[in-house]
C-alpha cells in the first residue's frame, strides 16, 4: 500500500463515518447519504471511530486493511475508471500530496490504435505529436517528463487531438478494454477529513482544468506489458512510437497530473 493508496482509503472510511455519524455536513458532494461501490453499501462505521491513532500507528496499513475489511471497502481494479460511489455517482479519486497520479498508466501504441478505431479517431495525429516528442527529446530540447507549461511541449497546442483520449482514460477505460465502472466525475482532495479541499471536477470540464498539469513521458515499452519487443507479434504497430533509448525501448506513453489548485 503506497501513500496514495492509504489516503485513498483513508477518504473512503471518512467519507462512511460522515454518512453514518454526520449526515448533515455540506461538502461539495451535499449531504453524504450512500457510499460504497457499485450497488454494494459500505458497512456502519463507529461513532467514536479514531483517526488520529490511524494515521500515526505505525501499523496504520496493517490497521486500515482490517477496518477496510470491516466495512466491505476494498480497493477498485486497475480495470475500473470508478474508485467511489457517493450519493450514488461514480467518481475516479485522485490523491494531490504525493505522487503525480496517473492519466494514463503506460500504454502503448497499440491500447491507443483500440481506442482511436473505438471513437473514430485519426491515430496519425498522435503518431505525429509522439515523433515530434522523441525528436525533441533525442535532441535534448525536452527532458523525459514534458510538462504542458513547457513552452517547447508538442502537446500543449493540441488539446483537439489530446482530449478525447485523455477524456476516454479518465472516464472510460484503459488501452486493453472499457470499464465495468466508468467514472462520472473525478474528486481531488488534499487531506481526507479536510472536506473544504475536496474539489470535483465534471466529466464536460475536466480535460480545461487538468490541462496545464499534465505531464507527458514515453517510458519502457516492458511496462507497457511488451516483454520482448523485437520479437513481438505486434511489433510494426508498436514501431511508429518506439525508441532506444537509455539502454531500453521505450514506447509506453505516461500521462500524469500535477494540480496547481
Amino acid at each position: 500500500m503506497n501513500v496514495g493508496e492509504k489516503n485513498e482509503f483513508l477518504f473512503k472510511i471518512y467519507l462512511t463515518y460522515l454518512r453514518d455519524n454526520n449526515p448533515k455536513l455540506k461538502t461539495c458532494f451535499g449531504p453524504i447519504k450512500s457510499v460504497g461501490f457499485g450497488e454494494k453499501e459500505y458497512k456502519s462505521c463507529p461513532k467514536n471511530f479514531d483517526f488520529n491513532s490511524l494515521e500515526n500507528n505505525d501499523n496504520n496499513k496493517k490497521k486500515i486493511e482490517e477496518i477496510n475489511k470491516s466495512l466491505n471497502i476494498e480497493k477498485s481494479s486497475p480495470q475500473n475508471k470508478a474508485d467511489i460511489y457517493i450519493n450514488k455517482t461514480a467518481y475516479s479519486i485522485k490523491y494531490m500530496n504525493a505522487g503525480k497520479p496517473s492519466i494514463v498508466n503506460h500504454t502503448t501504441r497499440k491500447g491507443f490504435l483500440r481506442i482511436a478505431k473505438q471513437l473514430k479517431l485519426n491515430i496519425k495525429d498522435l503518431d505525429d505529436l509522439i515523433k515530434i516528442y522523441w525528436d525533441l527529446r533525442i535532441g535534448g530540447e525536452i527532458t523525459e517528463d514534458c510538462s504542458n507549461l513547457n513552452e517547447k511541449s508538442p502537446f500543449k497546442d493540441k488539446k483537439d487531438v489530446l482530449k478525447p483520449y485523455i477524456e476516454y482514460f479518465c472516464f472510460a477505460g484503459t488501452g486493453s478494454r472499457d470499464s465495468k465502472h466508468p467514472a462520472q466525475k473525478l474528486v481531488k482532495f488534499n487531506y481526507y477529513s479536510e472536506h473544504t479541499s475536496w474539489k470535483i471536477i465534471e466529466k464536460l470540464k475536466a480535460i480545461d482544468e487538468i490541462w496545464d498539469g499534465l505531464y507527458f513521458c514515453m517510458r519502457d515499452i516492458k511496462k507497457g506489458g511488451i516483454k520482448d519487443y523485437k520479437n513481438d507479434p505486434n511489433k510494426s504497430i508498436l514501431e511508429p512510437w518506439t525508441e532506444f533509448s537509455s539502454g531500453k525501448f521505450r514506447g509506453a506513453l505516461s500521462v500524469r497530473y500535477k494540480s496547481f489548485n
